[in-house]
């Protein structure tokens, strides 16, 4: 069994190899000591151990209470553990919502406890969480409404459960001098239940030995569903007695004789705890019952959908008339059409001269073929400041079962500003958004760019792109992305052409209309502060990039493209991964549609952006309408099934050609020549009948999942 790992952050190193070798014999193990905020950031993230032991007092610009509160912003829990008891130092790391303070100097004993608690309390956290996930508040996981609570004052109420009438009326006493309430004081199990039941307080202060048939520990199995958090105060601390206590996930346990900063630093942690949990708990439930809500709406609107599609197309095979689709298939022509247009005019230039620190964001699972590659190319970035490297890499690894880890430890011997987050079971794998969020509370960055695994650039890159942030507004830029594969075979060509007319074509003449492009997931740059102010990416999100877009659109924000500066990743050179691969974009685009409809339709931006949204969430839908009209078109033309098609001509030419001008422009942008571009046009169009059994992929795909996931590409570096 692998033992519980406890990182040791202590600016004496006396007194830290003292309190090593005390964990070692107790059974810990301690991968590490570190003595400075700013590293033990770093190294606990890369780590990610059980738990961390924190001083306050620490070498460098960051102390302990600030190296906490990014610690358990990872969901770490952190044990103060310092010989400051003063109120103002004590308030500081309350708002790290800490698992423990405990005073030097410390018994061994009450170290223990206080330990084997937290992990205990943070454990319990975790398991109330995955039931939220799996079954959502109320089932199994106990809170208490807000309406329910009493507000007498505002005072934190506490209940003391004591039998020794003398102690328990000193400790009213100190309670009271140090600002509680103390709501009343009894001595059996049974008046404890009555009493807690009756006031419900804050918290209660529970010694385990009580008159009558009930101990302490059995009065906080009996309370346990009312979530009000409990602090033993006993004189027994043999290992039975610990164990059995353990079961009932305290928040504190304080050893008699207890000193009083003790006791007053044990009851404001627990408090503060209780409060966060709780607050975290509801929140993401709150969120949950939310996605609950949307995939609902997904899987009603999908029917909608399929209903519609099938009335049109049974109508048309029952009448042999497809004169609906050419109607249909005008609307994204015209549009396509007018994007080219607009693609024609110069883009307007970037005019940004600041350069902010970068903090690169590298999401990785099971990326041992690409991830050295990709480091080693941002390494070699030109973006100084000063004199000084003006930018961070970190990669967070989300429970790679590969070589991942090993390659990364490695190019951390190469690269000191390399930084590691890793993410374990069972946080890892829930989805991209949730990981990128890891690196977003520990980064250092104004400006948060974002590459996948298998990205290549050249080191000019964040030069050429960097000046693109040159408006208040602007809350992102992307790059352009290319394949450096795309030799390989025709699909990966194909997939270099799509991307060449994403590109040259349709985010060119979105940020010559208004800078209103968007973030395509590698090769982007996000100002941080936009990041939080929309609660940073979705995890529930199958496209997290285009849900960030969306919501940065709706907040009046503008995303630009920059196309001088170009990030290159690899082709998905087979079929099946590639179909997988497009469900998944399909999927999301239609998810970010069927979600966002109503508020982009309410949303005070212009009418312009409003349409331009809606139609970049539609796009691959309408092309796939597209495609289906010209098998009718051929079907027609071979005689094979006839359809009439009545609409007026010109309305036919234009559905019929409309595809054809953004290809060719998108390929010649890049310096293709005339008869290579006709050729690679008439082959991307044959590529693109995909997206009509894609659509039907992706619809059956969002009826029949529960979850969503994370379904990255494998990529081989090839």
């Amino acid at each position: 069994m692998e033992l519980t790992s406890i990182i040791i952050v202590e600016d004496e190193m006396i007194t830290a190899l003292d309190l090593k070798e005390k964990l070692i014999e107790a059974g810990y193990s301690v991968p590490a000591i570190v003595s400075d905020g700013e590293e033990a950031v770093n190294i606990v993230a890369e780590i990610r151990p059980d738990l961390v032991l924190m001083d306050i007092v620490l070498q460098g610009e960051m102390d302990g209470i600030a190296a906490a509160k990014k610690i358990s912003s990872l969901d770490i829990p952190v044990i103060f553990l310092t010989a400051y008891s003063d109120k103002d130092t004590l308030q500081r790391a309350k708002s790290t919502s800490p698992y423990g303070y405990i005073i030097k100097p410390y018994p061994d004993k009450e170290l223990r406890l206080t330990i084997e608690t937290a992990l205990q309390k943070h454990t319990e956290y975790r398991e109330k969480v995955e039931i939220i996930r799996d079954r959502g508040l109320g089932e199994g996981v106990p809170i208490v409404s807000h309406d329910e609570e009493y507000s007498w004052e505002e005072r934190a109420r506490i209940l003391i459960v004591e039998d020794e009438i003398i102690t328990a009326m000193d400790l009213a006493a100190e309670l009271e001098g140090m600002g509680y309430l103390v709501v009343d004081t009894v001595g059996t199990g049974q008046e404890a239940i009555e009493k807690v039941e009756l006031f419900r307080p804050d918290l209660v202060l529970m010694d385990i030995v009580l008159r009558g048939d009930m101990d302490g520990i059995q009065v906080a199995e009996q309370i346990h569903d009312l979530n009000i958090p409990v602090v033993y105060l006993s004189a027994y601390s043999d290992d039975t007695t610990v164990e059995r206590a353990k079961k009932t996930f305290p928040f504190g346990y304080l050893i008699k004789p207890y000193q009083k900063d003790e006791l007053y630093s044990t009851i404001e942690t627990a408090l503060q705890q209780h409060k966060s949990e709780t607050t975290k708990i509801e929140r993401i439930d709150h969120k949950i019952t939310v996605k609950e809500e949307e995939l609902k709406l997904e899987k009603t609107s999908v029917f909608f959908i399929i209903a519609i599609i099938s009335s049109l197309v049974a109508y048309g095979v029952a009448t042999r008339s497809m004169t609906w689709l050419m109607y249909l298939l005008f609307i994204p022509a015209i549009y396509n059409l007018f994007i080219v247009s607009v693609s024609l005019k110069k883009q307007p230039p970037a005019e940004g001269v600041n350069k902010p620190f970068i903090s690169i964001l590298i999401p990785a699972h099971n990326e041992e073929f690409t991830i050295e590659r990709c480091v080693r190319s941002l390494a070699e970035l030109d973006y100084y400041q000063e004199n000084q490297r003006n930018y961070e890499i970190i990669v967070i690894n989300d429970g790679s079962t590969d070589k991942t880890g090993n390659v990364l430890s490695n190019l951390k011997k190469d690269f000191n500003f390399l930084r590691i987050i890793t993410r374990k079971p069972p946080r890892a794998g829930k989805g991209k958004g949730y990981v990128l969020n890891d690196g977003v509370r520990i980064c250092q960055g104004e400006v948060i760019a974002v590459f996948d695994a298998d990205a290549r650039i050249k080191p000019d890159f964040l030069s050429r792109i960097v000046p693109y942030l040159d408006d208040e507004d602007v809350a992102g830029v992307q790059a352009r992305v290319r394949m450096y594969n795309a030799d390989r075979n025709l699909l990966t060509k194909m997939q270099e052409v799509e991307f060449s007319i994403f590109g040259n074509v349709i985010l060119r003449a979105r940020d010559i209309m208004g800078k209103s492009g968007f973030l395509g997931g590698n090769g982007q740059l996000t100002r941080k502060e936009f990041i939080e102010k929309i609660e940073g990416w979705d995890g529930f999100a199958v496209t997290e990039d285009l849900n960030m877009s969306i919501k940065l659109i709706l907040d009046g924000k503008k995303i630009r493209y920059c196309p001088e500066a170009v990030v290159w990743q690899e082709a998905v050179p087979h079929w099946k991964p590639f179909f997988r691969q497009r469900v998944r974009w399909a999927t999301g685009n239609l998810e970010t549609l069927f979600v966002y409809l109503a508020p982009i339709i309410d949303a005070k931006i212009p009418l312009y952006k409003k349409i331009d949204s809606i139609q970049y969430m539609v796009f691959l839908m309408f092309t796939a309408f597209v495609m289906l009209g010209y098998v009718v078109a051929i079907l027609n033309l071979g005689n094979i099934y006839r359809f009439s098609m009545e609409a007026p001509v010109i309305i036919g030419l234009i559905s019929t050609v409309a595809f054809f001008p953004g290809v060719l422009l998108g390929i010649r942008r890049d310096k293709v020549g005339i008869l290579r571009s006709v050729v690679s046009a008439v082959e991307y169009w044959a590529y693109c009948l995909y997206l009509i059994p894609l659509f039907f992929a992706a619809f059956i795909h969002m009826i029949t999942r529960k979850e969503r996931r994370w379904a990255k590409t494998k990529h081989t570096g090839k």
